[in-house]
C-alpha cells in the first residue's frame, strides 16, 4: 500500500498503524537473537534434560556445571572496536571557498555536540547484533552560536534499536520501515514509556506509536486495546524523513551459534568432572587401632595402625584436559576463521613478542578485510545522515540555503591496528626529504604536559634567545 492509501480519510487508527507494521524487510526479531546474545539464557542454562540435577540418598541436591561462553557479544564488541575504535573521519570538498568551509565547520560542530563518536560506538554494536538502527534528528529551541552563526535552535539526535537498552545504551524500540520500491516513504517506531497514571498516581508503562513521513510526523499511544491520537500531525519543514535507518539479515556472529553450544557443554561437562575428582581421597591400608575413622573437617590428625604392610595416604585424581582443551580452541579458532574476527586477548597474543607495526597489520588482515565488507552498508547510511544534517542547516541559516549541498563529503572508516609512530613519523621525515613535518607548537600539544601551548612555546623561545645572547663573561648567579 502507499501512503494515500493507509491514511486515507475514515480509517481507524488501528487499521493505520497495522499497516504501518507490515515490514518490508527481513529482519529476525530480537526476542530470539536474544536467546543467542545473552550468556543466561543459552541452553546450557535451560536444559533439564541432559544437564539434570542430581538428587543424593540424603535428598540434597548436587547441581551440574554450567558453564557458559558470551561468543555472541565478543563478536558484536569486537567487529565494533575494529570499525570505530579510531573514529570516523570526514573528509570535506571545500577548495578555496570560505563559504563552504564555514557549513563544514557548521557541520563538524554538530557533530561535536551530539558526541558523535560515542554515538557510533553505541548504535553500530546494537546493529551488529540487533540487526537494525535508527537515528532520528530533531532540532531542540535553544538560543546559540555554538554552529559559527546565531541560531535559535540545536540539533539534537536520538537512536534506537529493537536490542535491550542495557546492552546497547541506545533507546529500544521496535522499528518498521516502510518502503516504495528502493526509497523509504515511512519509518515508524514502536516503543514503551514508563508514566504516572493520572487517576491512581501509579507508573504504569504506555505504549506509543510514531511514525515519519516527509511530510507529517505521527504521534500514537495506546488506551486499553485501541490506539489514540496524542497530538495532531506536525508538518516536517524539512520535507524528508529526518531519520535514517539501516538494517542486516543477519547478526554478525552470523551461525557461529552451534559451535558455542558445543564450547558450552563441552566445558560443563568437564567441570562436573573435575568437581567431583579434584579434592583428594584418603587411603588407609590396614587397621587402625581402637577402629577410629579419619573425620574429613579436621586438618591433621594421627591415626594409630597395627600389622604389618600399613600405610595411609592420599590418592590424587590426575586431571586429563587436554583432550578438551584441545576440542574448544579448535572450535574457537574455526568461529574466528569464519567470521574473521582474529582473537587479539593477551592470551591468545603473549606468544608473538614485541612485533613491528608492519607484522600487526599482516596478523589483523582478517579483521580489515571484514571491516572492509562491512563499511559499505555504514557509509551509506552516514552519508544519509550527513544530508539531513545539511538539510537542517539550511534552515537554521537562510543565508546557506541551496549552498550545503554542493559540498561533498566523505566519510572513512579506519579500522583499528595499534600504530609503530616511530616507524611511521620515520617514513613521514623520508618521504619530505628530512625536514620538519610538525611546528613545535603541534609537539608540545601532542604532548600535553602543559595546558597554554602558546606560553609554554613563548617561554621556550625567551630560553632560546637569553642562550643565544648571554655573555660568557657574564656571571650566572
Amino acid at each position: 500500500m502507499n501512503l494515500k492509501e493507509i491514511f486515507a480519510e475514515n480509517r481507524s487508527i488501528n487499521d493505520i498503524i497495522a499497516d504501518l507494521k507490515e515490514k518490508d524487510v527481513e529482519v529476525i526479531p530480537w526476542a530470539k537473537l536474544s536467546k543467542e546474545y545473552i550468556p543466561s539464557k543459552h541452553e546450557i542454562m535451560t536444559d533439564k534434560i541432559t544437564r539434570r540435577d542430581k538428587t543424593r540418598k540424603d535428598g540434597t541436591i548436587e547441581r551440574v556445571a554450567r558453564v557458559t561462553y558470551g561468543s555472541q557479544r565478543m563478536y558484536s564488541r569486537r567487529m565494533t572496536q575494529m570499525a570505530f575504535s579510531i573514529p570516523v573521519e570526514r573528509i570535506y570538498d571545500t577548495g578555496n571557498d570560505e563559504t563552504k568551509k564555514a557549513i563544514a565547520a557548521a557541520i563538524e560542530k554538530i557533530y561535536e555536540g551530539v558526541r558523535i563518536d560515542a554515538v557510533n560506538t553505541r548504535r553500530w554494536h546494537a546493529y551488529f547484533a540487533a540487526c537494525e538502527v535508527l537515528s532520528i534528528w530533531y532540532a531542540a529551541k535553544s538560543k546559540n552560536e555554538d554552529y559559527g552563526f546565531q541560531s535559535e535552535y540545536k540539533l539534537r539526535c536520538m537512536s534506537y534499536s529493537p536490542m535491550d537498552k542495557k546492552y546497547s545504551r541506545i533507546e529500544q524500540a521496535e522499528i518498521y520501515p516502510l518502503f516504495d520500491g528502493v526509497d523509504l516513504i515511512a519509518l515508524s517506531l514502536e516503543y514503551t514509556k514508563r508514566e504516572k497514571d493520572e487517576k491512581s498516581q501509579k507508573a504504569k508503562d504506555v505504549q506509543y506509536f510514531e511514525t515519519y513521513t516527509a511530510e507529517k510526523h505521527y504521534v500514537w499511544k495506546k488506551s486499553q486495546n485501541d490506539w489514540e491520537e496524542v497530538i495532531q500531525p506536525e508538518e516536517i519543514v524539512l520535507l524528508k524523513i529526518p531519520a535514517v535507518y539501516q538494517w542486516r539479515p543477519l547478526p554478525i556472529w552470523e551461525d557461529a551459534t552451534n559451535n558455542t553450544k558445543e564450547i558450552e557443554y563441552a566445558l560443563s561437562r568437564q567441570s562436573d568432572i573435575i568437581r567431583k575428582n579434584s579434592a583428594p581421597i584418603l587411603k588407609i591400608k590396614g587397621k587402625l587401632v581402637n577402629n577410629d575413622k579419619p573425620e574429613s573437617d579436621i586438618a591433621r590428625e594421627v591415626y594409630q595402625m597395627e600389622g604389618e604392610n600399613t600405610d595411609i595416604s592420599y590418592v590424587t585424581w590426575s586431571q586429563q584436559v587436554e583432550a578438551t582443551k584441545f576440542y574448544t580452541e579448535i572450535l574457537k579458532k574455526n568461529m574466528d576463521e569464519e567470521l574473521q574476527l582474529p582473537n587479539l586477548s593477551l592470551e591468545n597474543t603473549k606468544g608473538l613478542g614485541v612485533v613491528s607495526g608492519e607484522a600487526r597489520k599482516t596478523l589483523l588482515v582478517d579483521a580489515h578485510l571484514k571491516v572492509g565488507e562491512e563499511s559499505g552498508d555504514i557509509i551509506e547510511f552516514l552519508d544519509r545522515e550527513c544530508n539531513v544534517v545539511k538539510a537542517f542547516l539550511e534552515l537554521m541559516n537562510t543565508k546557506w540555503k541551496g549552498k550545503t549541498s554542493a559540498i561533498n563529503v566523505e566519510h572513512k572508516i579506519t579500522p583499528f591496528i595499534q600504530n609503530d609512530e616511530d616507524a611511521e613519523i620515520t617514513k613521514i621525515v623520508k618521504a619530505t626529504g628530512g625536514e620538519p613535518i610538525a611546528s613545535r607548537a603541534t609537539g608540545i600539544k601532542r604532548l600535553g604536559w602543559v595546558k597554554d601551548v602558546e606560553a609554554e612555546n613563548a617561554l621556550i623561545s625567551k630560553e632560546q634567545t637569553e642562550k643565544n645572547t648571554m655573555d660568557v663573561f657574564e656571571p650566572t648567579m
